[in-house]
């Protein structure tokens, strides 16, 4: 009994560090919903929020089975890893088109979406591979998983127990919280408050339970090598004019690290975002990274091109700005405020992004953002 105890405090605390998150910022910004606003106006209401959050079951699924050091794990030959290809990208574009809708009004989809990679990965995979993904999947979806009624209906938890573990959850989110806001407060901190959850998840179940929730687990997995992939990066589209640069695809800059980043030249919190752009461009070299501006027109004046020219030569912007006058692109992508921010890594894949402002009220967004460039740079091809 010492040993599924042991164990499962392994797996417990697999589940609480498991890093598989997507860094979502969301900082001062002009929405789509907004309306039309002068150049420099701050009318909109500051929202900040900085968090790493698991992303939702089909996403977290969708991640997993096109990572490599999974398909490692699950030792797919090349004919089942052209499948799951092949079943990612049925999926691929219908769910980043829904990443940033509440879930009250998307779930239906997301749900249906992931029953059809469901369906396309079992006419793939031979069942002890498929036992391994679910493991896999409700390992990276942490302590949380356990309240869900798919895990907590299989581990036969009572309605008391579920509340103890939503009360656990709870708490460790709290103890947590001053953390966040405190860069003085040592990583310790942290630490102490994830053994006091293992603990306390612990006790909550009983052995019968513990053994259960240790083979839905199977053994630990090292998601640290899982890379944070949103999506094939929709391509470049219907542009109506180019700026600095010959027309440009996606495919054809395959290679390299690509930045792209939607902007309106009236919207204020755009403009302070510009001048972190040109750093970029002048710091990266050219046939490593390539950063397009699409702006992307909210007012009449923006609508106009000779005012978008003269935009750019008087901000000396000097990469690549693609005139998305009637949102092709923006749709693409289902962006939905200015500015925003999203990083493409040399295979065509979206890594990561960034909502707002970059540096809103003292944050790091510059900071952050140019390291993950470095990062994705120092990628082999």
């Amino acid at each position: 009994m010492n040993h599924v105890r042991g164990s499962l405090t392994n797996l417990l605390r697999v589940l609480i560090l498991s890093c598989i998150g997507i860094t979502i910022i969301h900082s001062h910004s002009r929405t789509s919903a907004a309306p039309p606003k002068s150049k420099g106006s701050t009318q909109s209401e500051p929202v900040q929020e900085t968090a790493v959050e698991k992303p939702s079951l089909p996403y977290l699924t969708l991640m997993l089975a096109r990572d490599p050091s999974v398909h490692e794990e699950l030792d797919l030959d090349p004919k089942q890893l052209d499948k799951v290809n092949a079943a990612i990208a049925s999926v691929d574009q219908a769910l980043w088109l829904l990443r940033d809708v509440p879930v009250e009004k998307s779930g239906t989809q997301t749900s249906a979406l992931l029953d059809q990679l469901r369906d396309q990965l079992k006419g793939t995979m031979k069942k002890a591979q498929l036992e391994r993904l679910d493991q896999l999947v409700l390992q990276a979806r942490g302590t949380k998983a356990l309240v869900t009624p798919e895990v907590s209906q299989r581990l036969k938890l009572t309605t008391s127990q579920v509340a103890q573990l939503k009360k656990v959850l709870a708490d460790s989110a709290a103890a947590l919280e001053p953390a966040k806001k405190d860069d003085a407060k040592p990583a310790r901190s942290q630490d102490a408050v994830n053994k006091a959850e293992i603990k306390r998840v612990n006790d909550v179940l009983n052995a019968k339970q513990s053994t259960s929730l240790s083979t839905l687990l199977g053994k630990p997995f090292n998601f640290g090598r899982v890379q944070q992939i949103g999506c094939v990066a929709p391509e470049i589209r219907d542009v109506q004019a180019w700026i600095n640069s010959d027309p440009l695809t996606l495919e054809k800059l395959r290679g390299k690290v690509v930045v792209v980043h939607f902007w309106a030249f009236g919207c204020i919190n755009c403009i302070r975002n510009l001048p972190h752009y040109q750093s970029w461009y002048e710091k990266f070299p050219q046939d490593e990274v390539t950063i397009i501006g699409f702006q992307t027109p909210e007012t009449e004046s923006e609508s106009n091109l000779d005012n978008l020219r003269r935009n750019v030569r008087e901000r000396k912007i000097q990469y690549p700005v693609a005139f998305d006058l009637n949102r092709p692109n923006w749709n693409a992508w289902a962006n939905n405020m200015w500015p925003s921010v999203y990083l493409i890594d040399k295979r065509g894949q979206v890594r990561n992004w960034w909502y707002g402002e970059l540096n809103w009220q003292g944050g790091n967004g510059e900071e952050f953002m140019r390291k993950k460039i470095e990062q994705l740079v120092a990628e082999p091809d």
